[in-house]
């Protein structure tokens, strides 16, 4: 009996601390997993569930989609009212999400002011309902403060994507959603994208147009290649497309020229695919030699082009690109008005998408300072004429 009740004992004790071991665990994890600030999940977690939902070939059997989701007018918020403030508009934001969320969904704060959430078995057409009822009800809620700021409202941008099946990465899935939240912000602010490839945005606008998307698809297959090879040039691709599109739609360009200069921006590259990859990727400062090969795309875009009959009027404006105001530029050492109207404007869009994103041996430049460059080389890089309505139609309604 002495026996007995012992073993009792010992078995209780060691179940209690098995136990208490165990929530202790549980306290650890919630401790590594989870936001301090905000009680989401944290950027670990975010990686670290991508990851394991991908190995385990779940993507195979059912999609998920991603939502990465930026507050706006955060940073004026907080230097207004100051951190502490700032911060419980994170809670309470970070709170109307994880309460309109299914079971299974997850919110995590990816950075700053930025959150995502994982949906496992959703659709982006699903997802991209949620993300506007989420924006809804954020863009409702009344902060305290809020009226101080220029829109008068804390509001959200957006964006979504979905996985792609096997062949897709977790790291490919957050740069496509990365890609539509930086185009809801940049066309506008306050608004929900799903993501889609700049052809499909093109092939979408201009579907009646039939001759020239029929055109496009081979070329749309070589930058898929150039896109396997170098991810900066396929990216910066898209954003020269959008910074055009948003030119043209201020100075309220007509359909046939600003379907030109889309184009062109569309196939500006095209010749990095004959650039060695070593070239294109490099994290150096680029030799002489290697310069004189990088500054042969120009001409090679437009000899790609110039062998398609219904984009041949493209390839003088693709050819013309990096041209300069004051004659200095390659490959032809056109001047002024020489240059093509189109090829000028694209010139701009290139050039500021090139200040302002990563580049390997050169600093990125703000926004601001990207402006303040354009404006110094007003006149000798770029048209005169053009760079204030080229920084009027970024600033535009952003």
């Amino acid at each position: 009996l002495a026996l007995s009740s012992m073993f009792v004992v010992v078995a209780w004790t060691l179940g209690y601390y098995v136990r208490l071991e165990r929530k202790h665990i549980d306290t650890l994890l919630t401790f590594v997993n989870k936001d301090g600030l905000t009680d989401l999940y944290n950027h670990r977690y975010f990686h670290e569930y991508l990851k394991k939902y991908f190995a385990k070939e779940n993507v195979i059997k059912k999609p998920v989609s991603l939502i990465m989701m930026d507050l706006n007018g955060f940073k004026l918020y907080n230097d207004i009212y100051g951190h502490q403030q700032g911060d419980q508009v994170l809670r309470t934001v970070a709170y109307l999400i994880e309460k309109n969320l299914k079971k299974g969904q997850i919110a995590c704060r990816y950075g700053g002011d930025e959150l995502a959430l994982i949906l496992p078995g959703v659709t982006k057409e699903k997802a991209v309902e949620i993300a506007s009822h989420l924006k809804e009800i954020i863009d409702s809620y009344v902060f305290e403060g809020q009226d101080h700021l220029p829109d008068h409202n804390l509001t959200i941008s957006a964006g979504v994507s979905q996985s792609l099946g096997e062949d897709d990465t977790p790291t490919a899935l957050i740069d496509r959603t990365d890609a539509a939240l930086y185009r809801a912000k940049f066309l506008c602010r306050n608004r929900v994208e799903m993501f889609a490839t700049i052809f499909e945005e093109f092939s979408h606008n201009h579907s009646e147009d039939s001759l020239l998307l029929d055109a496009l698809q081979p070329i749309k297959t070589l930058i898929t290649v150039i896109n396997s090879r170098d991810k900066y040039t396929y990216s910066h691709i898209e954003r020269v497309v959008l910074f055009c599109e948003k030119v043209a739609d201020y100075i309220k360009m007509d359909y046939e020229t600003k379907k030109k200069l889309i184009c062109a921006a569309y196939l500006h590259d095209l010749g990095k695919i004959n650039i060695p990859k070593e070239i294109l990727i490099s994290d150096e400062q680029l030799t002489e030699e290697q310069w004189e090969e990088l500054k042969k795309h120009p001409k090679d875009s437009a000899d790609i082009i110039a062998h398609v009959p219904e984009l041949q009027d493209l390839a003088p404006i693709v050819l013309s690109h990096h041209e300069r105001y004051d004659g200095k530029g390659y490959p032809n050492g056109l001047k002024g008005e020489e240059i093509p109207y189109l090829s000028r404007l694209l010139s701009l869009a290139d050039s500021f998408d090139a200040m302002t994103h990563r580049r390997p041996y050169k600093p990125t430049k703000t926004i601001e300072q990207a402006y303040q460059e354009i404006r110094d080389n007003s006149g000798t890089q770029f048209d005169p004429n053009l760079t204030e309505i080229f920084i009027s139609a970024m600033e535009f309604d952003n």
